[in-house]
């Protein structure tokens, strides 16, 4: 659709001189994110290439967001050339999604990455998208060289537990296949020659107010994507909540969801490992990145909302945190009095 891309602006474009002219190894990947996951971008394209030193490729990562401060495009510059990575950040106009359905749990920049297939489906035929609470922990050479075909996209089915459900709702045998939209290799141009930008969009708008998209863009893509995928290895999309921590108590629990052959670690959930509250064995592939980036002389970010400020009640007392846990608690009770 392109309409769509007359409401995107490329604003920094970061390509080292060092970068290969060469588009032929040109390997891109892409994030939608607002300010409140910038930070967790950058980690998670820093984690890339901190792992895959070694790839045959260079790396193009395009940025989609909202709003880009003077600082954090110096800092994404920084990781640029650290690493010798072409990195390009976008501002979206909001206007084009104003039809689409949003809430505080799903603001408008979860269809960023929609933008982005149809946006760069111009420049690249294959297109890695991830979310921006991901880490790398392992090489990706494998998926870098993954023949996509005439399928539409490789992705990873969601967690066991969701997938019943998630048929139901939906009304279609997904065969436990149901996806995780938080990690695909996109095919780039069978989104470009199916028109897949109208087909999602439009199934959006006419759904919004039914209820039925619960997710309302990884629904979307789960549909009309249907009967045109690969479907990859868990360990491309290892889903672990941070609240296991506290659920299961026990410290090793995340090694169940995260293994040594683990190359992507999702961290869904309110909370996340940049949480100061955090402080697990289980953030530390995040933590470890974290130290090697700008933001390293940063402290964790703090919590600001209700939902945050409950979550990190119990995860202090978890963690025998005392007043830290009645300090979270107090924050929650005012903010849920005062709301």
């Amino acid at each position: 659709m392109e309409l769509l891309t007359q409401f995107i602006k490329k604003e920094h474009s970061f390509t080292p001189e060092t970068f290969s002219d060469n588009r032929d190894n040109y390997f891109h990947i892409a994030y939608g994110t607002d300010t409140n996951y910038q930070m967790g971008a950058a980690i998670s394209i820093a984690s890339i290439l901190e792992n895959n030193k070694e790839s045959t490729n260079k790396y193009c990562i395009h940025i989609f967001t909202d709003v880009i401060s003077s600082e954090y495009a110096t800092r994404m510059k920084s990781i640029s050339q650290q690493y010798g990575a072409c990195i390009l950040l976008y501002t979206v106009d909001e206007k084009v999604l104003e039809k689409l359905p949003a809430s505080t749990v799903w603001p408008l920049s979860i269809y960023y990455r929609l933008l982005a297939f149809d946006f760069l489906s111009e420049e690249t035929d294959k297109l890695l998208y991830l979310d921006s609470d991901i880490i790398c922990k392992n090489n990706i050479y494998e998926l870098e060289s993954l023949e996509l075909g005439d399928s539409f996209a490789a992705v990873v089915p969601d967690v066991d537990y969701t997938q019943k459900k998630n048929q139901q709702r939906l009304e279609i045998d997904f065969q436990g296949r149901y996806f995780n939209s938080g990690v695909i290799l996109a095919n780039l141009h069978q989104w470009k020659v199916n028109d897949c930008s109208t087909e999602i969009f439009s199934l959006i708008e006419r759904e919004s107010d039914s209820g039925k998209l619960k997710y309302p863009d990884q629904d979307a893509l789960n549909i009309i994507f249907l009967g045109h995928l690969i479907y990859l290895d868990r360990k491309y999309n290892a889903i672990f909540p941070l609240k296991t921590e506290f659920e299961k108590k026990d410290k090793n629990n995340y090694k169940k969801y995260i293994s040594d052959e683990t190359i992507f670690i999702h961290y869904t959930g309110i909370t996340k490992p940049w949480h100061v509250w955090a402080d697990y064995d289980s953030s530390m592939y995040f933590r470890h990145i974290y130290a090697l980036t700008p933001w390293k002389d940063e402290e964790y970010l703090r919590s600001k909302s209700i939902v945050e400020y409950r979550e990190e009640y119990k995860h202090y007392l978890y963690q025998r945190c005392y007043m830290k846990a009645l300090y979270a608690l107090f924050l929650y009770r005012k903010e849920k009095l005062f709301k």
